[in-house]
């Protein structure tokens, strides 16, 4: 998941209490703020939602009239960026009766400082979109330039829980999103559910192409989800599609103990939107409805890209890689490597887009799916653009020395290349799928099969 407000009270909307705010934001400037309770604050379990950010319409009346019960709306990231969009999607969504919840992109990785920071700064950031109190507000916690998982676990696990402990300080429900392997791998998952039960949002996605509704038979096998995210192209309208497996409420309640892990959402009195010592009331602890006859998971999981939605330029162009390059399948770092495109590679793309520091670039591929590249970090190429592509008119500059890590086992000398051959600069595109070669034989080994 990712990094023009028109408000208009519907009758059901303005049955909802209105309070002032008292908001100090991070230049120390106190502001104040309407927040709307919402005019849904629950929803049973199998319920339809959608996640949305600035790549979004402030207008969710589109996904409401598909199903949609609650929309999960992206409030900040790190500690300098707020949604430009999510106080008109907090509004959408209440004028269409969903549920609304927030989320904040992390950049604190394994730092409980930082974490402590940016929970402030999420807590601020959803007060001054107008997120109701005793909301959800989760942290979007996955691999990204700003955010290192490489962390140790308990390390990760603390700056998760320091997050979610300031979210929960702050008035909201705290929650955790990832997707499964790295809640299985990189999180204690068992710690974080002692203190907040069933807070875990899991990102696992049975393909990359349109999914109307969830297949089960790929639901994550893991204890304490509330939400599942099965999908980046929900009923064909490219927003991320969840399904939540447990009952959600946005309630508060009296509870000042944030150690305590008891279920509490008995008592429904908003606390007026203020900010204060009382808990929002924990996710019940039952867990999920499991399919009583699951089959086994897939034994390769499909890659997991929450960055991939329909901000996408459209332009046909060719780009030749100035040196290795992956070639994924989703446009993030975190997604299945398909092939690694060696030096002077040929990729014709048809659409490219910036997500934080890289340029992504989307090749065309068989079965109407595409491959992803980065073509730029930072603005600076790591090839060249042909005449026409997106970024032609800029100087070409060659990769900088981080390059994707090369293949463990070094490839076989060619002993096939010898002086017999005729020197001739030239480009070559291919016409379609042909391998590249450690030498002029087809026994020698495959560095890599270059697309059409």
């Amino acid at each position: 998941m990712r990094s023009t407000n028109k408000k208009f009270i519907s009758a059901l909307a303005c049955a909802s209490a209105m309070t002032a705010l008292a908001i100090v934001d991070p230049m120390g400037v106190t502001k104040t703020h309407q927040v709307a309770q919402a005019a849904t604050d629950n929803v049973p379990a199998r319920s339809a939602g959608v996640d949305v950010s600035s790549w979004q319409s402030t207008n969710l009346n589109q996904q409401a009239k598909s199903g949609a019960q609650f929309a999960v709306v992206k409030v900040s990231e790190g500690t300098n960026y707020q949604n430009p969009n999510a106080q008109g999607q907090i509004q959408s969504a209440e004028q269409n009766n969903m549920m609304t919840m927030g989320y904040h992109y992390t950049h604190f990785g394994s730092d409980s400082n930082r974490a402590v920071q940016e929970g402030n700064y999420a807590v601020n950031s959803a007060q001054q979109a107008g997120l109701p109190q005793g909301s959800y507000l989760a942290t979007d916690w996955e691999q990204d330039v700003n955010n290192n998982t490489n962390g140790s676990v308990a390390a990760n696990t603390n700056a998760i829980t320091s997050f979610m402990d300031t979210v929960h300080d702050g008035g909201y429900n705290p929650m955790l999103y990832s997707n499964e392997w790295l809640l299985k791998n990189k999180v204690d998952t068992n710690k974080i559910s002692e203190k907040y039960p069933n807070a875990l949002w899991v990102a696992k996605y049975k393909t990359n192409g349109r999914e109307d509704n969830p297949d089960f038979n790929y639901f994550p096998s893991m204890d304490n989800v509330a939400i599942w995210q099965y999908t980046q192209n929900w009923r064909g309208q490219n927003v991320d599609g969840n399904v939540n497996v447990v009952p959600l409420s946005n309630k508060t309640n009296t509870n000042n103990n944030t150690s305590n892990n008891a279920a509490n959402t008995n008592n429904s009195n908003a606390n007026n939107g203020q900010s204060s010592s009382q808990a929002p009331a924990r996710p019940n602890t039952n867990k999920p409805a499991q399919p009583t006859n699951k089959p086994s998971q897939p034994s390769q999981k499909p890659s997991t890209n929450t960055n991939v939605n329909s901000d996408w330029t459209k332009q046909n162009g060719v780009f030749v890689t100035g040196g290795a390059i992956n070639l994924r399948t989703g446009a993030s770092t975190n997604s299945k490597v398909i092939a690694e495109l060696p030096a002077n590679s040929e990729v014709k793309y048809d659409a490219y887009r910036t997500i934080g520091q890289y340029t992504w670039l989307r090749q065309p591929r068989a079965n109407n799916e595409y491959g992803y590249l980065v073509g730029r970090n930072n603005g600076q190429a790591w090839g060249t653009f042909k005449e026409g592509s997106a970024t032609a008119s800029k100087p070409a500059e060659t990769k900088p020395a981080n390059k994707p890590a090369k293949p463990t086992n070094k490839p076989s000398t060619n002993t096939n290349v010898n002086s017999d051959w005729t020197k001739q600069n030239g480009v070559f595109v291919t016409g379609g799928a042909i391998n590249l070669r450690t030498g002029a034989s087809t026994n020698s080994k495959v560095i890599a099969e270059l697309p059409d």
